[in-house]
């Protein structure tokens, strides 16, 4: 068996993965936190559908009395755990609530798996651009003026919103939410980001009007990648459960679906405390470099830390060096700016490594760098998302690729969402954009697929 175990690629190269985890899962890795029974779960909890098991998808007494408690706490008519992620759940939804050939109203900075899914049903994306902070190089909050005329003008019966952001933004789902009734539509949220709202005492989006509330378990909870809930307030959710079904695998993991019921009951347990704790930690621990984060927002999600470095004279290679030094991995990284996730089991954690990471930054800085960000160019739509599947596609070097129709959406992590997407035009100051943000090397090693005629 140790022979075996040798030869494993996979485990071998993950075993000595012994670093902060400033990134998702929110479980971190902490082992101390999971009862045997619960570390130990695999391969005795690993059985299928049978007749002494529930099925996820069809539930009829232990997971069906899980999910009610579930209902219960979110206050949600309906729930749905998926083991598919927040990926899942959005393009169930959509499925559910959408037409072949129809529209859909989402924010531009959406998950690309919202994309995805209207490419494949040939829907028409229509766009809410929020607005745009210049000086961290974010889109921030929908502007109600705005969010009203789209919906005067969309066919389209459902509006996804995405709140938080990436970067921890929160949009007044309460004004939203009467926007989207007085237009009768549907609004579901991607809460994904948000996960942790209840277990802390926030509201969740479905506590400010949503009908459909979408939460990632495993960002910021101690719940293993993968899970994610469904919460509901519409009256008939027949046809959500339909799709829900349709779509998830029919051959769910109990080992990840007792992981995520004791995440939740930990959560419960243990949330809001741990919480508070991890909060007054950072914000003593940013209070030095709070000018240069998104903690300078209004209702910012603090478990999402942004920080531009560069305003702090500092380049990538600096960071990395600094990262390497202290044994640290953020969630993502770009030219000017690092993004650390936390979740609410960093309350275990010991900041003074992060403290001094910062230290050292804050020490040693250079050159402010008063540059603002370029804001995100608007890509001129020539062709709906699903036409692109009409035509013959070739790849070129971004930097060359000007003029020419994109064929895949170049999703760049940060910042997380299409810079540019599938039937809109690649020009000048998409690529200018690009080399500022993400560096010169990445228009010029990376490619692009495009359509192959002008």
């Amino acid at each position: 068996m140790q022979e075996i175990l040798n030869n494993l690629k996979v485990f071998n190269s993950l075993k000595n993965y012994n670093f902060q985890r400033l990134h998702m899962p929110g479980h971190k890795g902490m082992e101390e936190i999971f009862p045997d029974g619960i570390k130990n779960a695999y391969p005795y909890f690993d059985v299928t559908e049978t007749v002494y098991t529930d099925d996820l998808l069809n539930p009829q007494s232990y997971i069906k009395e899980f999910l009610e408690s579930i209902n219960s706490f979110f206050n949600s008519r309906y729930s749905f755990l998926s083991l598919q992620g927040s990926t899942h759940l959005l393009q169930s939804a959509i499925v559910a609530f959408s037409k072949p050939f129809g529209n859909i109203l989402i924010n531009r900075d959406a998950h690309k798996s919202i994309y995805n899914i209207a490419r494949i049903l040939r829907l028409d994306i229509e766009y809410i651009y929020p607005k745009y902070d210049s000086l961290l190089g974010i889109y921030t909050y929908i502007d109600e003026k705005e969010l009203e005329e789209a919906l005067k003008k969309t066919k389209s019966e459902i509006v996804i919103i995405t709140s938080p952001s990436y970067y921890g933004i929160n949009q007044d789902i309460k004004a939203i939410s009467t926007l989207t009734k007085k237009y009768n539509k549907k609004l579901i949220v991607d809460q994904a980001h948000g996960g942790y709202y209840k277990f802390v005492g926030k509201e969740t989006a479905l506590d400010e009007g949503a009908d459909i509330c979408i939460i990632s378990l495993h960002k910021t909870l101690p719940c293993p990648n993968q899970s994610a809930l469904f919460l509901s307030n519409l009256e008939d959710n027949e046809k959500l459960n339909e799709m829900l079904a349709c779509l998830h695998t029919t051959s769910p993991s109990y080992v990840l679906v007792l992981w995520s019921e004791y995440g939740i009951e930990f959560s419960k347990k243990f949330g809001e405390a741990l919480y508070h704790e991890l909060e007054k930690k950072l914000r003593e621990l940013f209070l030095p470099i709070l000018e240069y984060t998104n903690y300078r927002f209004k209702n910012i999600d603090i478990l999402k830390l942004l920080f531009d470095f560069g305003k702090l004279g500092h380049d990538i290679e600096d960071i990395k060096m600094l990262l390497s030094r202290y044994f640290i991995v953020p969630e993502a990284i770009d030219q000017r700016r690092i993004l650390f996730y936390f979740s609410i089991i960093d309350s275990f954690s010991n900041f003074e490594n992060l403290k001094n990471f910062f230290y050292d930054i804050i020490k040693k800085k250079g050159k402010i760098q008063k540059k603002p960000f370029p804001l995100p160019p608007r890509p001129k739509k020539v062709l709906k998302i699903y036409e692109i599947d009409d035509y013959k596609k070739t790849r070129i070097k971004i930097k060359s690729a000007d003029g020419f129709i994109c064929a895949k959406a170049i999703i760049p992590y940060p910042p997380g969402y299409p810079v540019i997407a599938e039937g809109e035009v690649i020009d000048k100051d998409i690529i200018e954009y690009l080399e500022e943000v993400l560096g010169k090397d990445f228009i010029e090693e990376n490619e692009v697929d495009v359509i192959d005629e002008r």
